[in-house]
């Protein structure tokens, strides 16, 4: 296929091996990670060479994926602090704090080629190579249940362009709401809708779940970790870090303490791969 002569020779490699990792690509590596709720999470770690096409990927393809300006996870130029920042900078009060479940394992193949289609001309990269492209993404970049995995590098910017059609939709449905005003920031799975207008929590929840019923993928709430909270009530926890009653932002006493813990383990070289990128995220 063309596409792989032109990976071939633009990552340096001899003729034919997109070709061999693609006939059979080798299985990545599986970490389980016990979660706070008694639950595993699987990590994934793919073998150097389909890594190699990955990055290819995310330097010629994926750079240029529409990313809505309502997420700030896995994005250049922003963190954790410029997502608290958004909120503390409109001196809003009153906060709705919702995670979804399973965020990357929900997204699914058939949901990336969906978004594909749909945003396919604010994509910059040549039509002609599409039908390939797709089929070598959908091999490279998700699992044998099509499913999204944690852990690839091309994860997270998979996740974030499937999901602007929902980010989308809940930007339009909160502005819907009367002089509601509000300031709506995604962290990957974490979702912050914060608004000075009281009593608009359940519209803004109901916005939340129409929003879900009208786009692809299947996203769910988690409801253990939906959060109604005020200013007046004391600080706001944004993504860890602590937003203050005179809204200045700084880190709360429990993310000081991860990212001394995740620094020793940096020193020692014992720090996780997984956990890298979120040691960067802190401290950016």
């Amino acid at each position: 296929m063309e596409i792989y002569n032109l990976i071939d020779a633009e990552t340096l490699m001899r003729k034919g091996f997109t070709s061999e990792v693609m006939r059979s690509p080798e299985l990545p590596k599986k970490w389980y990670i016990p979660k706070r709720n008694g639950g595993i999470r699987t990590i994934y770690h793919p073998s150097s060479k389909v890594k190699l096409i990955q990055y290819w990927l995310i330097n010629n393809v994926f750079s240029n994926l529409p990313i809505h300006n309502a997420s700030y996870a896995f994005v250049k130029k922003r963190s954790i602090k410029s997502n608290a920042l958004m909120h503390a900078t409109a001196k809003n009060k009153y906060y709705v704090k919702v995670d979804l479940k399973d965020f990357f394992p929900s997204i699914k193949y058939s949901n990336f080629e969906h978004a594909f289609n749909t945003y396919r001309d604010l994509i910059e990269f040549p039509r002609i190579y599409d039908q390939e492209l797709l089929q070598l993404i959908k091999t490279i970049c998700f699992i044998s249940d099509s499913s999204l995995p944690i852990g690839f590098p091309t994860s997270p910017i998979i996740a974030n362009f499937v999901a602007r059609e929902f980010d989308e939709k809940l930007t339009l449905n909160l502005n819907s709401i009367d002089s509601l005003n509000a300031i709506y920031t995604r962290y990957a799975d974490d979702i912050i809708i914060s608004t000075n207008r009281r009593g608009k929590s359940a519209q803004i929840l109901n916005a939340i779940k129409s929003s879900i019923r009208k786009v692809e993928p299947n996203f769910k709430i988690n409801n253990d970790k939906i959060h109604i909270c005020s200013a007046s009530g004391g600080s706001i926890i944004a993504t860890g870090l602590k937003i203050c009653h005179d809204f200045h932002v700084t880190l709360h006493r429990s993310m000081k303490d991860k990212i001394r813990l995740y620094l020793s383990l940096l020193s020692k070289g014992r720090l996780k791969k997984e956990d890298y990128n979120k040691l960067s995220g802190y401290i950016a």
